[in-house]
């Protein structure tokens, strides 16, 4: 009997290193696979839906509005004290600037914090935060793209932004699970307008693409966490299923 136990249990090391071998994924990647699965499957069929009359009042992204985020004038560009001609650019730290397009929980608080790069001379006193929604959604009446303002004419010393996705979203519309989304930082003071002019040691617009994700966590029991964040899970390389298995196996070989 014993030596028939350590068979089995020599079988069953081997069939885990196997497994661990061509399917390293854990319980956080998979999810992952199934949040972009489900974001993929629900894109192609997602149309706009608005909750109430829509009075958000945007223009296209060919202007912006002087009396909410500057005077519609260009900076001068001799006042910024770059030496190189560059324009400043932002770096994220949250989400991290190696996700290129981080899912974030729709009904959530999304945190957000950047840095400058080293062209940055005269950081913006004021920035703006815009939103755009994926295709398929459009201004009323219009085939313009649908923008909204998450933020406008904010101070951010500390280089750091929560962005509430159920207050800060399109007035009448209803930020859903798809891909497709990208947000905007700009300086109020240049405008959205001339915020993709080049203007040395100042900020240049940024843009971060992304996707939203409902959590099934209430629905489903399956474990995963509500504050799951997808952009930071860990990434052990065995799963609980194959640890398991070892842990029987080194039990069969002592007795």
């Amino acid at each position: 009997m014993v030596p028939a136990l350590r068979r089995i249990a020599l079988g069953a090391l081997f069939a885990c290193a196997i497994v661990a071998l061509l399917q390293p994924g854990t319980a956080a990647a998979e999810l992952d696979a199934h949040v972009k699965r489900q974001l993929t499957l629900n894109a192609g069929g997602a149309t706009p839906t608005s909750d109430s009359g829509f009075g958000i009042s945007l223009n296209n992204g060919n202007s912006d509005s002087p009396s909410k985020t500057s005077s519609g004038s260009k900076p001068s560009s001799s006042s910024s004290g770059s030496s190189n001609g560059q324009p400043g650019r932002i770096v994220m730290k949250t989400p991290p600037r190696a996700i290129e397009s981080p899912l974030f929980e729709a009904a959530s608080e999304v945190k957000l914090q950047w840095d400058y790069d080293d062209n940055m001379k005269k950081p913006p006193s004021q920035i703006t935060i815009r939103g755009q929604m994926p295709s398929g959604y459009f201004e009323p009446g219009t085939t313009k793209p649908l923008y909204w303002y998450i933020a406008q004419n904010i101070s951010a010393p500390n280089k750091m932004y929560t962005w509430n996705t159920i207050t800060q979203s399109p007035p009448g519309y209803t930020l859903r699970e798809g891909t497709g989304y990208k947000l905007f930082i700009i300086d109020s003071s240049i405008g959205w307008d001339n915020s993709t002019h080049v203007y040395p040691g100042k900020l240049f617009q940024f843009m971060l693409p992304f996707s939203m994700y409902n959590s099934r966590y209430a629905q489903t029991n399956d474990g995963v966490p509500k504050d799951y964040n997808p952009n930071a899970a860990a990434r052990p390389t065995m799963s609980h299923v194959c640890i398991a298995v070892l842990v029987a196996a080194v039990v069969a070989l002592v007795l």
